[in-house]
């Protein structure tokens, strides 16, 4: 804990010089490490021999704390995320990537209120020249076998209706945020609400702790997997599943 008895004085004199208004207390980055660090501990997943925790953290804020951290987010987020590698590496957890925090805003959160969705997120390492397989040329009368299937999403209803959106093999997130790969202008969408993970020919839902949640078919989620067909509700948007190539 030296890292918090380093900095709570600093870090609240200039909050509070800052950003104080009123009664209301300004968020302190101290109050979000110790959020983060309770988020790891329950978060944890025994295995045989090596205990597993969450290397994404996604720390929802109220507007106006999201405002007041917006001069020191990027610097605040790497000085948090190395707090969380030394605490991982102090307990002898495992970690399947880097540990990243981001930053989310949530409109219904009072100013002071914190929420912190954390998930595991493994990172793998670009192929090298040498791990490059060549193939030779195909011969006539070879068959030759049928490419994957491609995954599209249709939005059947709301705000995007009509739109199609494809989805190409690896990770891509479906939310309210610009940079998505699957961008929605639906209000009632978080802005990185759930992730589709496309590999080997199937296609893996996750919930990134979205603020109204991820419905398929109906029924709430956390993580599915994907069939042709099947349908994903996000706010007032509906999308469907469809597979080309099969």
């Amino acid at each position: 804990m030296g890292w918090l008895e380093d900095i709570e004085n600093f870090w609240r004199r200039l909050f509070e010089g800052i950003f104080q208004r009123g009664k209301e207390q300004p968020l302190h980055p101290v109050q979000i490490a110790k959020a983060l660090v309770r988020v790891m501990l329950d978060s944890r997943s025994i295995s045989v021999n090596k205990v597993y925790v969450p290397n994404i953290y996604l720390v929802y804020l109220s507007p106006r704390d999201f405002e007041n951290l917006s001069m020191y987010k990027k610097a605040l987020a790497s000085e948090l995320a190395e707090y969380l590698r030394e605490r991982a590496s102090a307990q002898n957890y495992t970690l399947v990537g880097d540990i990243k925090v981001l930053w989310e805003l949530d409109e219904e959160l009072p100013p002071g209120g914190l929420r912190v969705h954390a998930r595991m997120e493994e990172q793998w390492a670009s192929p090298s020249p040498e791990d490059t397989l060549v193939y030779p040329p195909v011969k006539e009368g070879v068959s030759v076998p049928s490419r994957r299937p491609e995954f599209r999403l249709l939005v059947v209803e709301g705000p995007d209706q009509g739109r199609t959106f494809v989805l190409h093999e690896g990770r891509q997130v479906l939310g309210r945020n610009p940079t998505c790969e699957v961008f929605l202008t639906d209000d009632q969408v978080s802005r990185q609400h759930c992730q589709i993970e496309v590999e080997e020919g199937k296609s893996i839902l996750t919930d990134l702790g979205s603020r109204n949640g991820t419905l398929v078919n109906g029924q709430p989620v956390q993580r599915a997997l994907l069939n042709p067909g099947d349908h994903i509700q996000v706010g007032r948007t509906l999308l469907q599943v469809q597979v080309v190539g099969q």
